[in-house]
């Protein structure tokens, strides 16, 4: 199957979907919940599109009135790999502890930015009962291949054929072919080494008559591999099962019997027969009698 015949395929069933796209606002759970630092992919859903449009905090600052204390509530910057991408900070100096909620609006900064969180403690004082919520929301069809139902599932799945489609292939870095060629021990173009003596000679046409085989085998099989994986691929379709159906098989058996009877000559048919073979005596008959 080509690239063409896919794409006419795809087109066929996808077209006929109806479409939706989903807004999908949440909270995570306490991210703090076992301790002062952690891992943000173990705290945020894994959807394709997600951004974090806030920070919920709280805690309780256990301190004497006295002492300095300064508590920082952040998010490492995944992307650059230096500062943050997230800090709030609360100045708890000269003051007595006590608990503390905030909510810190954030303006929907992509999950690929958000890196590793913590509380750290600035001065003397500690931290109890902290919680630490982050708000996302995310479009379900922020990649419209991940739903047929998606709007521009279609159009994203055929500019996706056609990119497979396109792509050179160099039969040298085929596996198939690697494969071919390293079990074979090639002769080495080196004149140095040439040996007249006719007989090498004759080894030597052969072998470059195998390595032409070889490669041209090699590249047969590659073809059918691409051929196989362009039908995995069109198979492995988000709802292209639902075109294809099991039939229950078995055997049907007849629900209503006729008793065999034998059917009795018919009187009119022998009585029909027999004139139809007077009248072609008296015919016959007719040509002997002028």
């Amino acid at each position: 199957m080509n690239a063409k015949q896919c794409t006419a395929l795809v087109a066929f069933f996808l077209y006929c979907s109806c479409s939706y796209s989903e807004i999908i606002n949440g909270t995570t759970t306490n991210a703090a919940s076992k301790g002062l630092t952690w891992k943000m992919p173990t705290v945020l859903p894994a959807a394709t599109g997600l951004t974090v449009d806030g920070v919920i905090y709280q805690y309780t600052a256990v301190k004497n009135a006295k002492d300095p204390m300064v508590v920082s509530v952040q998010n490492a910057n995944a992307v650059t790999g230096t500062g943050y991408i997230f800090r709030s900070q609360d100045d708890w100096t000269g003051r007595p502890g006590n608990s503390i909620t905030k909510v810190v609006p954030v303006d929907n900064v992509p999950a690929k930015f958000w890196g590793d969180g913590s509380i750290s403690v600035d001065g003397q004082g500690q931290i109890t009962n902290q919680s630490v919520v982050y708000k996302y929301r995310y479009d379900t069809c922020s990649n419209p291949l991940s739903d047929p139902s998606c709007p521009g599932y279609a159009q994203a799945m055929l500019d996706f054929l056609a990119l497979k489609a396109a792509e050179p292939v160099d039969p040298l870095s085929n596996q198939y072919i690697k494969d071919a060629l390293q079990s074979k021990s090639l002769p080495e173009d080196d004149e140095k080494k040439k040996d007249l003596n006719p007989k090498k000679e004759k080894k030597v046409e052969k072998a470059d008559v195998d390595k032409k085989a070889i490669i041209i085998n090699s590249l047969l099989s590659a073809e059918d591999a691409q051929r196989a994986s362009s039908l995995e691929m069109l198979n492995n379709i988000p709802g292209f099962s639902a075109y294809s159906i099991n039939i229950p098989g078995g055997v049907y058996n007849d629900v209503i019997r006729y008793p065999e009877k034998k059917l009795p000559d018919s009187r009119n048919a022998r009585r029909l027969g027999l004139a139809q073979e007077a009248l072609h005596g008296a015919m016959v008959d007719s040509q002997y009698n002028k």
